[in-house]
């Protein structure tokens, strides 16, 4: 879905387009002015210097030129499935004291979702407008893709309306490149039978963040730039922390972009909660 660019943004990309030639600019004058009886030390971080600057100028032209036009997120080529421990809803049991609509992960549930954090953020959906607990439980994928709860990250709290996040602390361990784990969600509002407790589960692993990525972000710290960076690479927890949450119509369509390319590869009722959500995000935006 390509959206036009915001008055905000295009005054950001006119001035990172100003200043792109600059730095250029005093590239070439920096490699005309160097003295040809260098010292091979000094030649070497000549070379390195001139490469961090032309990346840099290279990747910034690239930015300030391009109206964002957000890709929405690309899943990872060698995308994983799910274990059989979060099935293909994400989702079971009800609440009696609710409508009966169940929260929305804001997340993959028909493949595993990527993050480069050690200490990741995890976004859901809630519906209604009465406040419930909630709970949230991490668990760790041994070899053989069994879960082992890891008691240390679970946590209460209560709900509220709308888009909510939250992150590990960073006070806890981090988590381990290349694991994978599951996350789940069990709203508290029936404790005379728990397992009639709604529970949503979605599974995300930890990757080593590309070069070529990291890169590409140090050059942008406008999060819907940095969002689409990320689902483009296919790390959604990532792209979905930068602009959640929602601040302004930029970061609101960035929101909705990324939802409604999400809905397109979960199955149907996953599909419509965040085809709803994207859409009224997008219009209250």
């Amino acid at each position: 879905m390509n959206i036009e660019a915001s008055p905000v943004h295009k005054n950001i990309s006119d001035k990172v387009r100003k200043i792109a030639p600059l730095v250029c600019s005093s590239l070439y004058i920096y490699k005309s002015e160097m003295h040809p009886m260098m010292t091979y030390k000094k030649w070497t971080l000549h070379k390195l210097l001139n490469f961090k600057i032309l990346t840099t100028c290279i990747l910034s032209t690239t930015l300030s030129t391009t109206q964002i036009a957000l890709a929405g997120y690309q899943p990872p080529s060698d995308q994983k499935p799910p274990s059989g421990y979060s099935d293909s809803s994400g989702v079971r049991g009800r609440c009696k004291a609710t409508s009966g609509r169940s929260l929305t992960l804001l997340a993959p549930i028909t493949h595993v979702g990527r993050t480069t954090s050690l200490h990741p953020t995890f976004a859901w959906f809630i519906p209604d407008n009465q406040a419930v607990r909630i709970q949230f439980s991490l668990y760790e994928f041994d070899t053989s893709l069994k879960p082992k709860k890891l008691n240390i990250y679970t946590q209460q709290f209560q709900s509220s309306q709308g888009m909510m996040k939250r992150s590990l602390p960073q006070k806890l361990p981090g988590l381990s490149v290349g694991k994978r784990y599951l996350w789940q969600l069990q709203t508290l509002c029936n404790s005379n039978r728990p397992s009639r407790n709604p529970v949503s589960r979605a599974e995300i692993e930890v990757v080593q963040i590309p070069q070529a990525l990291l890169t590409a972000l140090s050059v942008t710290k406008e999060p819907s730039l940095r969002a689409n960076l990320y689902a483009e690479a296919g790390i959604w927890y990532d792209a979905i922390n930068e602009v959640l949450p929602t601040s302004g119509e930029q970061t609101g369509r960035a929101v909705a972009s990324l939802l409604t390319s999400l809905a397109k590869l979960e199955k149907t009722g996953q599909s419509r909660h965040l085809s709803n959500i994207a859409m009224s995000n997008a219009i209250s935006n």
